[in-house]
């Protein structure tokens, strides 16, 4: 059992969360670390991590004032600090708590870009967000699929780069993770937003291709082809999607509620506008 406090302790630095399963086991075996006075810090921080994973956020921070008594300097009680300030929608906390840590090693944490980053994009501060997070991709400092997706959200919101700025972050994102259907979810998005049918549809295929059940995908296909004004494509791809969710069964409530919308839309005349919202 002391080995799992440890390894949730290494998943706090490594990580910034910890495990919830079993989470009240942990608790007790955290407790009876702190009455003997073992590792106190480094149990109360992880103590503090399953309290903000739980919404518990007052006792989170109690836990975490107890902590800086022990280490005020800490790079790791700075992080916990930060993720609850960002649990709580406080921004400009995020901030302060990062730039007041004198630890030298929260420079080089891959974490702490991506945190300060968001936290300026709350303010509105487009631009520093777009500097630091820039910054962090230069330096490929872990970054995942969902920077890019980060980064991409900030480019909307500035006028220097806007969409066409968007979508050049989430290619550059999907080159790195070429198989990330968030970030191609969102150029499809894009694209469809700014009349190009044609490019959302290239990217949608390319998804499709390679999807195990590709039903949704071509319902959405259906919607964007009856949208660029092509019912006779939509009612195709709609038709192949039904087909796909009939063959299976529709065990699930989504899926038999998209049965239920491809129904209704391929019951109505070709011409109808707008097409079906899967």
């Amino acid at each position: 059992m002391l080995r799992r406090i440890w390894s949730i302790a290494f998943l706090i630095l490594a990580t910034g969360r910890a495990v919830a399963h079993d989470d009240e086991i942990t608790l007790r075996v955290i407790d009876g670390k702190l009455a003997r006075g073992e590792g106190r810090a480094t149990a109360l921080l992880v103590r503090a991590e399953i309290e903000r994973a739980e919404g518990r956020w007052a006792e989170a921070a109690a836990d975490l004032d107890r902590a800086a008594l022990l280490i005020p300097d800490s790079g790791s009680l700075a992080l916990c600090r930060a993720g609850l300030a960002e649990d709580q929608g406080r921004p400009a906390e995020v901030l302060r708590v990062l730039d007041a840590c004198p630890d030298t090693a929260l420079a080089t944490d891959p974490r702490v870009p991506w945190m300060r980053g968001e936290a300026l994009r709350q303010l509105g501060r487009m631009d520093d967000a777009a500097a630091v997070m820039d910054a962090a991709l230069a330096r490929d400092l872990a970054a995942t699929a969902p920077h890019f997706l980060a980064r991409s959200r900030v480019a909307e919101s500035r006028p220097a780069e806007g969409t066409n700025g968007a979508i050049r972050v989430l290619e550059a994102g999907l080159e790195r993770w070429p198989r990330a259907w968030n970030l191609a979810s969102r150029l499809v998005d894009l694209d469809t937003q700014a009349g190009r049918y044609d490019a959302a549809l290239g990217r949608l295929d390319a998804v499709i291709a390679v999807a195990a059940r590709p039903e949704r995908l071509l319902a959405q296909r259906g919607d964007l082809l009856a949208r660029a004004g092509r019912p006779w494509e939509a009612r195709e791809a709609w038709t192949v999607a039904l087909a796909g969710l009939e063959s299976r069964g529709a065990s699930d409530a989504a899926s038999r509620e998209l049965e239920s919308r491809l129904r209704t839309a391929l019951s109505l005349p070709p011409a109808t506008p707008g097409g079906m919202q899967p």
